[in-house]
């Protein structure tokens, strides 16, 4: 009778902890897609070009709102959140471009490239996250414009791409 009984309480234990396990994924997923909705949800808006990742949230210091306003001779840090599909992406290259009525200009990039050197570039909630830093050329134009991102591994692959409006002021 006793072995009965210990071979019942097994079984349902094995059962509560198969449950507990399919539905721990369940709710490890459901608060995964929640956090990319809240992440989404707070990124600033942006144009994708082509990205081989997904971009999950934009972030240009002290933009609040499209276009953004940057002054000329300022340093703006752009922060990007992607899912790089379990590749583990360690490095990226930067080319930057401010483009005013077709004519594209290069921006300046800091630190250039994204690396372990660097500190730039971190594994993040679901994903990866990087920083880096534009310069606003003092000769640029006071117009609107946009500005072109695109980050790219060693073998020069584009692996984000995104434009952004901008207004530049003085």
């Amino acid at each position: 009778m006793r072995g009965a009984f210990m071979d019942y309480y097994l079984k349902l234990l094995f059962v509560i902890c198969a449950v507990h396990q399919i539905t721990g994924g369940v709710i490890k997923s459901t608060t995964d897609a929640a956090y990319k909705k809240y992440l989404s949800l707070r990124s600033l808006p942006f144009e994708d070009c082509g990205s081989l990742y997904q971009v999950s949230y934009l972030d240009i210091e002290s933009c609040t709102k499209l276009p953004c306003s940057m002054a000329r001779n300022a340093i703006v840090k752009v922060t990007v959140r992607f899912d790089d599909n379990g590749n583990g992406v360690s490095f990226l290259k930067h080319e930057v471009q401010w483009v005013f009525n077709y004519i594209k200009s290069r921006a300046a990039i800091t630190p250039d490239p994204c690396d372990g050197y660097h500190g730039c570039i971190e594994s993040a909630s679901n994903g990866k996250a990087y920083w880096a830093n534009v310069f606003v050329n003092e000769t640029l134009p006071v117009m609107k414009g946009s500005m072109l991102w695109e980050s790219k591994d060693a073998n020069d692959q584009n692996l984000i791409c995104f434009q952004v409006p901008v207004v530049i002021t003085v």
